[in-house]
This record gives C-alpha cells, structure tokens and sequence, in this order.
C-alpha cells in the first residue's frame, strides 16, 4: 500500500505543467458554478412558470449539444490556448448576460448562447491534455482533471447557496469572476496546443471542408466508431442517475437528507479512489478496461431497481461509482490514442456531442420514468451493459493508411 502511494505520488510530480494550469483552473472554476444549482429556483422566484425554466433549461442543453461543433473545429484550428480562453470569456459574460435578460425571449438566447460559450470548452481542454501528456500518462492525468472538476463542483454549491439567500445576483457575478480568473489562468501559463486546419481559418467553406475530412476519417476508424457508440450508450446510462435517482429515491422512501448523503457517497469515492485506481487500471489494455468500466456502471444503473433501502442505495451506487472511475478515464485516455494529430479537436468535439445527445435523452427519461417507474432503472442498465459488451468486438480499421495497423495499441494508457 505504501509503495503504491509512492509511486502514485511519483507519477504526480512528473505530470507536465500544463495539467495542472487546467486541474487548477477547472477546480476554481468549477467550485465557481453557482448559477446552475440554482437556477432553476431562480427563474422560478424570478416568476417563470416551470414550463419556461425547462424552456431556459433546454436552451442551455441544445447549445451545448451543438458546441462540440465549434470547439472541436477552433480546438484544431485556431489553437487549443485561443479556443480555451473564448470560451471561457464568453461563458462569464454569458451567465451575466442571463441574469440582466429583460424578457423570456433574451433569456432564451442568452441561454442558448451559455451553452455553447461553455461547451466549447471540453474538445479544446482534452485535445491540449493529448498534445502533452504521453500515452502511458494519459489514464492518471484524465483522472486528475476528473478529480479537479468533482471536487470543485461538490464544495461550489454550499458557498452558492449562502450567496443566493444574501442576493441573487452574487451568484451570477461570482460565477463570472471566477471563470475568469481561469480564463487569465489560461491564456498566461497553457501553451497554444497544436494548430492543424490549414488555410483562412474562418471561412465557413474551410469549416466545413475540415469537419468533412474529420467525419470521413472517423467513419473509416472502426475502433473510433466503436468507441463513440459506446460512450453514447454508456452517457445516457450515466445521466439517469443524475436525473432520475432524486424522484425514484424518495418515491421509494428515502429522505432528501438520505439522498444527498447517498449522491455525496458517489463524490467521496471519487476523491479518495480514483487516483489510485486509474494509476493500477493503466497497466491493462484499455479497450477492455473501457468495456469493463462501462458494463459495471450500468450494473450499477441496474441495482438501483433491486434495492429497497438506505444502505441498499449506497451499495448501488457504490457499484455505479466503482464503474464510474474506470470507464470515464480510461475510455477518455483510450480515445485520445484513436484521434490523428491532425483531427484531435474534432475527434474530441465528436465524443463532446454524443454526451450532449445523452443529456437530452436524459430529459425524456425522467418523462419515461413517470410511466415504467422503478423498471425504468432495468432498462437504463442495460444501455451500460450494451456498452460494454459492444467494446469486446473487434472492428477494423478501414482508412487507406492504417490498413495494416491493429485495431488498439497493444498495451498503453
């Protein structure tokens, strides 16, 4: 146990600089987000009725469904460091800009507008962690950065809620404030990342073109394809728990004080495991660490419908955590092994978008969930164990110049 917790910390310290310039800029940024907790109370006392907050709501999760789109193409184009900053300069004002919305109909730009500034962010934020880290770091510093954004957003809230009850504005300008601090972070200390679209940048016709070489790339890539199909089926498994486990628990007896406690279980074994875990699980091939990952989150998914008490939720979501911090690291890490140089912020802008489709599906599921209640939780399941069983395939390879490559890196992060 002692040598490997010195090995973990060894590993540590050899990370490059510019992960921890993006662990310590998504925590402040992260513990920063104290609108969304909120903000659906806010509306609410700001006189919408709940059919427009989910209207805000939605607008926010359709824009963050087409951000990849953005992100992926800036990430490659314009630079990862640019891309970054935008991003995070336009999601400071953005959430401002909600707050100050005169009518519903500002609001719901203003709110479509906060979904992509901000999701735009992700492709560019893992295609720079690609560009430094090599692959036997990958799986560790992806759980890092995990780390950094599960312990921001679990300590944010609390600090949220004492400036909501002083005054709502504090939450939208401390929000603002403290995604800029990173975004002054980020433009001072990350590196620029790699540039590889070529031409005039900005054209719509370059765009395209680009997106069109990186969508007939990915189809070519059979173990992209593979993997972009389990990780959608693997996130619309993942959302239910956080949009669904809240009614069905409580339906079923528990307290909103049990429930907070039984979400608090998923975070606390997130931040004293997952390090350690993703440091032993990097030695196995990650294809199927990935598809083992995937299928015991959607166990977890699944045990959700056979319990009936406290200490029955926690063991589910025990079991749904424990799948958790294998699956996203590693699946993340094992990703960034099949993305081209030439493509990486695209390819990543691909994986960003199948978990903006699992958001919205995600919604319907809670409507779901009004009609098959608890058997619900079978059928989330099962799209984590369809996950897994999908990665035991073999697929090929199909671009002219990887005809002879092996379908994965025989043994890496």
């Amino acid at each position: 146990m002692i040598k490997a917790l010195r090995d973990l910390i060894a590993e540590l310290r050899a990370m490059p600089r510019t992960l921890w310039v993006l662990t310590g800029g998504q925590f402040i940024n992260r513990f920063g987000s104290f609108v969304f907790p909120f903000l659906a109370l806010y509306l609410q006392e700001r006189g919408l009725p709940l059919s427009q907050v989910a209207w805000v709501l939605g607008a926010i999760s359709v824009g963050g469904t087409v951000a990849p789109f953005f992100g992926g193409y800036l990430a490659d184009a314009i630079g990862r460091r640019n891309t970054i900053t935008i991003s995070l300069v336009g999601s400071a004002c953005s959430v401002l800009a909600m707050y100050y919305s005169p009518n519903l109909e500002t609001l719901l730009v203003c709110a479509f507008g906060h979904g992509v500034l901000t999701y735009i962010f992700g492709p560019a934020a893992n295609a720079l962690m690609t560009d430094v880290l090599p692959p036997e770091k990958r799986v560790l510093g992806f759980a890092v950065f995990r780390l950094a954004l599960n312990a921001g957003f679990a300590a944010g809230p609390a600090v949220a809620g004492f400036l909501f009850t002083r005054s709502q504005a504090l939450i939208f300008w401390g929000d603002a404030l403290t995604t800029l601090v990173f975004a002054v972070l980020a433009f001072t200390l990350l590196p620029q990342g790699l540039r590889t679209v070529k031409g005039r940048v900005t054209s719509p016709q370059v765009a395209w073109q680009s997106w069109r070489e990186a969508a007939i790339d990915g189809w070519r890539n059979g173990p992209f394809l593979q993997l972009l199909t389990a990780k959608l089926l693997m996130a619309i498994a993942f959302v239910q728990v956080f949009n669904v486990l809240a009614l069905d628990s409580t339906e079923r007896g528990l307290t909103m004080v049990e429930y907070g406690l039984v979400m608090g279980f998923n975070g606390f074994l997130i931040m004293f495991l997952e390090l350690p875990l993703a440091n032993w699980v990097k030695r196995f091939p990650p294809k199927r660490i990935s598809g083992i990952g995937f299928a015991t989150l959607g166990l977890g998914c699944t045990s959700f419908a056979a319990v009936d008490s406290l200490g029955g939720f926690f063991l589910a979501m025990g079991l749904f955590t424990l799948g958790e911090m294998i699956a996203l690291p590693v699946s993340a890490a094992y990703g960034s092994e099949l993305a081209p140089k030439d493509y990486r912020g695209r390819y990543f802008g691909f994986f960003s978008i199948m978990w903006g489709i699992s958001a919205l599906v995600g919604s319907a599921g809670v409507w779901i969930y009004g009609f098959v209640g608890v058997n619900w939780w079978w059928f989330t399941g099962l799209f984590g164990v369809a996950a897994g069983a999908l990665m035991a395939l073999t697929l090929r390879d199909r671009r002219p110049d990887f005809d002879s490559a092996p379908e994965s890196p025989p043994k890496s992060a």
